[in-house]
């Protein structure tokens, strides 16, 4: 067997390790780095990151290291298990043989260890490819399987791989002569499907630009039924708020009504009660308005002989009543009011009349008011006594009460009467006065003259 790779002739271990490495993909290679401690502390030693575009530092790194221990096992083992599984199908066929039920055989009949890994001719003819021959070189120098010298010959024959190479050429060049016929018919279909492309790529930008429109109608009908469902979320909330106050009014409206019925009801009887009131009694004071008329036909007779009193009382009055102030100047108060000796009754009486009597600090007597203003306030009551028995068929259904009505005018019966009685108790006073101060002759002056200032 062939085992030591120092007694391949002319290869350089170096050359197949670097070409070894340079077959690694990057991620298996970074994975290699990442795994190895001291390895990976000198690739990034410096601040160095592991990036692809740094790739063939680390692979001089990582072929010095190896060159420093002159490619030992030790060394070179753990690349080449990152190495060996990129070769899918030599790493398949040779995997799947090994780990059959024909090579445990084979190493049984042969005697070999658990771990010895030896290809019998007939496989190392199934399995080796000329176009595989630096995969195959790579195995003879890292990996755990054992060659025979014949075997080690022919993966190291470079003639066999130049024939091999010339037939590989020729066969090239044929496939090499479809693939411009191919290539003639992938570029007519190229040109075709470019303009196909452009015509794409200008439909496709008017489908973007109306997508874009028809994005903007989107997104603005849907801010608009956005707002709409918002609206209608609100006019659900205020249908639903009125309809529970149109129900309470409702109910309010019903008990109202209930209410004002209950009440009008109640009004409705009281009315009618009062109005069978109002009729009886409207009865009973017909019968009375009758008698009434006829003591208003009474009245209006004494109105008339009090008429006439009042009218022979005026003339004398207008006769007499040039002569008052005089009387009044040439009264003395003082002698009349002494001889007469009013007792306090008598003057409440005649102040009662006279509004005011009052002696003054000099005694002298002053009336508030004239005589002709005092007698004309005591004949109103006549005139509103007449007045309203005239008119008692109106005034009384203006007043609203008649009870009211004709008290009122009963009342006012009795002061006619009192004012009467004060009338003539005046005339005779007046009658006394004039009298008891005045001579006769001495009305027969023109002028009277006034008295004489006391001393």
């Amino acid at each position: 067997m062939f085992a030591n790779p120092e007694k391949a002739q002319g290869v350089n271990p170096a050359e197949v390790f670097t070409r070894m490495l340079g077959e690694l993909p990057w991620a298996n290679l970074l994975a290699y780095v990442q795994a190895n401690a001291a390895l990976h502390k000198m690739c990034t030693f410096g601040g160095h990151r592991l990036e692809p575009k740094k790739r063939q530092r680390l692979e001089k790194i990582i072929s010095r290291e190896a060159e420093k221990s002159d490619f030992s096992e030790a060394s070179c083992n753990g690349l080449f298990a990152v190495w060996y599984p990129v070769h899918e199908e030599l790493h398949n066929k040779l995997e799947e043989y090994f780990h059959s039920d024909e090579y445990l055989d084979y190493r049984k009949e042969n005697k070999l260890g658990d771990d010895d890994y030896v290809l019998s001719d007939e496989k190392f003819a199934e399995f080796y490819a000329v176009r595989e021959q630096p995969a195959w070189r790579i195995l003879l120098h890292f990996s755990p399987l054992k060659f025979s010298d014949t075997q080690a010959e022919q993966i190291l024959d470079e003639s066999q791989g130049n024939s091999d190479l010339l037939e590989q050429i020729a066969q090239q060049a044929q496939e090499l002569e479809q693939l411009r016929r191919r290539d003639a018919q992938l570029s007519a279909e190229q040109a075709r499907l470019q303009e196909q492309q452009q015509a794409a790529n200008a439909e496709l930008l008017e489908l973007k630009k109306q997508l874009r429109v028809m994005r903007g109608e989107r997104e603005a009908m849907q801010q608009k039924y956005d707002s709409s469902q918002a609206e209608a979320r609100h006019l659900q909330q205020r249908l639903q708020e009125n309809e529970s106050q149109l129900g309470l009014r409702q109910t309010e409206l019903e008990e109202g009504f209930k209410r004002d019925m209950a009440r009008l009801q109640n009004d409705f009887n009281r009315v009618s009660e009062q109005l069978a009131a109002w009729q009886s009694k409207y009865e009973e004071q017909r019968l009375l308005n009758r008698g009434l008329e006829r003591n208003s036909v009474e009245a209006d007779k004494a109105k008339a002989l009090a008429e006439t009193e009042s009218t022979r009382l005026s003339a004398a009055m207008e006769r007499s009543s040039k002569f008052v102030d005089l009387l009044l100047s040439r009264i003395d108060w003082p002698k009349v009011g002494a001889a007469m000796k009013m007792n306090p009754t008598l003057r409440r009486n005649f102040n009662s009349l006279v509004r005011k009597l009052n002696y003054e600090e000099d005694r002298s007597l002053t009336i508030e008011g004239t005589l002709t203003e005092f007698w004309e306030k005591l004949n109103k009551s006549e005139e509103e006594l007449v007045r309203r028995l005239a008119q008692s068929n109106t005034l009384e259904v203006m007043a609203g009460d008649l009870p009211a009505f004709w008290e009122q005018v009963s009342e006012l019966f009795s002061d006619v009467q009192i004012n009467l009685e004060a009338r003539s108790f005046m005339l005779g006073f007046l009658q006394e006065i004039f009298f008891q101060s005045i001579e006769l002759e001495d009305l027969q002056e023109p002028v009277v003259p006034k008295n004489k200032l006391k001393k």
